[in-house]
Order: C-alpha cells, then structure tokens, then sequence
C-alpha cells in the first residue's frame, strides 16, 4: 500500500470516498445530512489542496484509492495554547475496511502532526458512527467532550 499526498488530480476518487461517509451519515441523520451529487465542488477541493495549514492525504492499493485523510494544522488558546492536527476527515473506503488501512492511515496522521509540531491529534465522530468510535479508541485516542441535542 502506498500512502501519499493528494493532487489536484485526486478529486474523482477522493470524491467516491467522502460520499460514501456522506451517505451513512445522510441515512443515519437525515435530519443534518441530506443526499449530495459531491461532497464538495472541485474549486473547494483545489483550495484545501492549496492550503498551507492543510495536510491531505491517500492511500492506494494497486493504483486504486483506497482511503482519503485531511487534516487541519491549528492553533489553538483556549487556557494555555496548543497546536493540535484536527483530522477535518478520514475515510477508508467500505469495500477494504478491516485491513489495517485505517491504523497506517492514522499512524501518518501523527507522522504529520510530529512533523509539523503539533502537541495533540483531534477530531470529531458522529454518535452514530460506532465503528469509526472503536476505531479511535483502539488507536488511542479518548473522548475529550460530548454534544447534547434535543429537538424543540
């Protein structure tokens, strides 16, 4: 398997990943979520592409896209200041789940984050997606806080 960072050429694949998350999450809450033609319009994708705070990545498997990952580089001051590498996104795609994809993917996450001098990894995971929650969690990471919501 081959991690590498994305192109400008990447947009199709990296677009049947990030719909593939787009439509559980439209199934499980349609509320929030509705069906989408693209998770994203090319231009968006060129300028997280360009984005000097934007680390975006992918891994292929005999050429074809298997998974996708972009993280944001942030400052953070909250009471003492932080940088944090905020995973924006990680999808592996649902055909190749449960091959270690995942975890190679993540391990490039904090070869990122160290990279860029990050204290801390960060990201946020709907309730509803229980796998990617184990997932995390077998990688290390812990709840920081949650969300509540009731309807009015």
């Amino acid at each position: 398997m081959l991690i590498r960072r994305m192109t400008k050429w990447d947009y199709d694949a990296v677009d049947r990943l990030l719909l593939q998350l787009q439509q559980q999450d439209a199934q499980e809450r349609p509320d929030l979520f509705a069906p989408m033609a693209h998770y994203m319009t090319r231009d968006s994708f060129d300028c997280l592409l360009d984005n000097e705070n934007v680390v975006a990545f992918l891994a292929q498997e005999r050429l074809e896209t298997v998974a996708c990952c972009f993280v944001s580089m942030l400052d953070r001051s909250a009471v003492h200041p932080v940088k944090v590498a905020y995973i924006d996104l990680l999808v592996v795609d649902a055909a190749h789940r449960r091959q270690g994809i995942g975890r190679k993917m993540f391990a490039e996450v904090e070869r990122q984050a160290r990279r860029a001098g990050a204290q801390k990894v960060e990201l946020t995971v709907w309730s509803h997606n229980k796998i990617a929650q184990q997932a995390y969690a077998a990688y290390g990471m812990m709840p920081q806080r949650s969300i509540y919501e009731m309807g009015v």
